[in-house]
């Protein structure tokens, strides 16, 4: 992504070499000599602005490719901070001023000048501004951003993605354009207001549907404390909150920004019929315990493309090693949202078509033959040690309980793994996560399972201590050691990672097989952090049935 910032004081020689030569719509002398403009500034305190400059600028100036502001037009307040200037034309004016030393600033618009002595309101110079212009899918062409009536503007060059007006006097901004060089197209946004210190972030008017989306992380919300970096939320669309109607076949013109720009996304589910989808969007912070942040989505755009890196969403470098949304059905390869690309290839999975899950579509599993594997992930970055710091999740619909120990996901029986488990009591089934120790030693942390619901399981080993969360709660803090006889038994990493059994029989303390799960599996996750009580809350009180984070407004 390319950024240009240009500073709104652009001085006559920086000018004269940037912008083109038409003649300014200014009069510089001879008609209208009765005609005087007259005002003052003034400092935050009340005191007068001495030293501010002051450019009288007709409204329509376009400084992409007028001649710069002549000098006749521009005026230095005294120590009282007074200004004029005489013999002006006739016609509607901006006054434009900066404070030299404290770089304040003001704008004043629609100044009517007819005869005789007009004089500007006293105004009080602010703490400037930004105005951030985002173009999904770049510029095309070079051209400049610009506001009209001032002499404020930026070039920028084919390929840009987001332009930055730097220093914008606060106020209400009649309009901002964007005009590519050569042609009579313009780009407009119109009626912007500015606060002192603000950064407004504005999308190209292409897009013509807007839609305000809420994350509430207060008690009335998600009820999560503390914040959260680098989430992917989870924005479901349907046909109460969205009309599909109003974009692209497959949602390729959908945009979502905050106040930081443009936000990558990746669509999981896009069924314009049904008028359901299912997207993540990665934000960098959600706040705790704020119910006023909110994202922006765009559609509308029937000429935009916007190129979306997918594997953003759900980073690597964030600690995302493996993702699969399970949504595709049958057996068509289960894809990973990652960088790292572990796809996964499906043997006997039910059915052709996807099943409904926890989010959109999921996996089902008939409990004898069904599994999914991911080649190539014996070694590397699946391949957690004992006591490093990582996590496993995923959604869970047990199907029945028949006293058959099931396998959600895992690395081995002698690694790691997610499980539903009928230990140490036969006629009590479990969620269990276990990872294995040393010496024929499993630490196990489980609590009771329930069956024909859906469940948010995420299992958490932070060095030498680990814990099981059931959706969004701890429900099996540290661990309990489980050993076998045999001391021969060894930690084994040769294993691929596999869902919905394990890639070889388990066979102590007894031989439990391969213990195909039965039921259906959704949004499998393996991350090389442990994630935090925070961020697994989130997780679930986004993602159940009934969203607590995102509110629609």
């Amino acid at each position: 992504m390319k950024l240009f910032v240009l500073h709104t004081v652009i001085t006559a020689t920086v000018a004269l070499a940037v912008f083109c030569t038409q003649p300014s719509t200014v009069d510089n002398g001879g008609g209208g000599s009765e005609v005087e403009v007259v005002g003052s500034v003034y400092l935050s305190g009340n005191e007068p602005a001495p030293a501010t400059q002051i450019k009288l600028i007709p409204w329509d100036y376009d400084p992409s490719v007028m001649a710069p502001i002549a000098d006749s037009m521009i005026d230095t307040s005294d120590e009282q901070g007074f200004y004029s200037f005489r013999n002006i034309a006739p016609g509607i004016y901006n006054v434009q001023a900066i404070q030299l030393k404290q770089r304040t600033r003001m704008l004043v618009t629609g100044l009517e000048v007819d005869s005789g002595t007009i004089t500007v309101p006293p105004e009080i110079l602010q703490e400037p501004g930004a105005i951030r212009l985002l173009f999904p899918g770049s510029v095309t062409h070079n051209g400049y951003a610009s506001i009209p009536g001032t002499d404020i503007a930026v070039f920028a060059a084919s390929g840009s993605e987001e332009i930055v007006l730097d220093s914008i006097p606060a106020g209400k901004l009649p309009e901002i354009r964007f005009k590519v060089l050569g042609d009579t197209e313009v780009i407009s946004n119109r009626d912007v207001e500015l606060k002192p210190a603000e950064t407004v972030t504005l999308v190209d008017p292409s897009w013509q549907h807007r839609l305000s989306v809420r994350l509430n992380t207060s008690a009335a919300g998600a009820g999560v404390a503390g914040n959260v970096n680098g989430f992917p939320v989870l924005i479901r669309l349907n046909s109460d909150n969205f009309d599909f109607s109003q974009a692209q076949t497959n949602g390729e013109d959908l945009i979502f920004i905050d106040r930081n720009g443009i936000l990558p996304h990746e669509i999981e589910r896009w069924d314009a019929s049904a008028e359901n989808a299912e997207i993540w969007v990665k934000v960098d912070t959600i706040f705790g315990n704020d119910s006023t942040q909110s994202i922006s989505i765009y559609w509308g755009n029937p000429d935009a493309s916007v190129p979306t890196p997918k594997t953003a969403v759900f980073d690597t470098a964030a600690g995302f090693q493996g993702v699969w949304h399970l949504g595709e059905g049958g057996n068509n390869v289960a894809f990973d949202a990652t960088a790292n690309g572990f796809n996964g290839t499906a043997s006997h999975v039910s059915g052709t078509a996807p099943a409904d899950g926890a989010i959109g579509n999921a996996r089902v599993f008939d409990g004898d033959s069904s599994y999914i594997t991911m080649p190539n992930t014996a070694s590397g970055k699946l391949n957690f040690g004992t006591d490093d710091y990582f996590s496993v999740s995923a959604w869970v619909y047990a199907e029945t309980f028949d006293k058959v120990y099931r396998t959600i996901a895992a690395k081995g029986f002698e690694q790691y793994f997610l499980q539903l488990s009928y230990f140490p009591d036969e006629n009590q089934p479990v969620w269990q996560f276990s990872v294995f120790k040393e010496s024929a030693t499993w630490i196990m942390s489980q609590n009771s399972a329930s069956e024909k619901q859906w469940v948010l399981l995420t299992g958490v080993r932070q060095g030498k201590s680990q814990s099981l969360y059931c959706n969004g709660e701890l429900i099996a803090k540290s661990g309990t050691p489980l050993s076998h006889p045999d001391t021969t038994i060894m930690r084994n990493t040769a294993n691929d990672f596999s869902i919905g059994r394990f890639m070889q029989e388990a066979m102590y303390p007894m031989e439990f097989g391969y213990c195909y799960f039965k039921g259906r599996i959704d949004e499998v996750r393996t991350c090389s952090v442990a994630r935090s009580a925070d961020w697994i809350k989130l997780c679930f009180m986004n993602q159940r049935s009934d969203d607590k984070l995102v509110q629609f407004k």
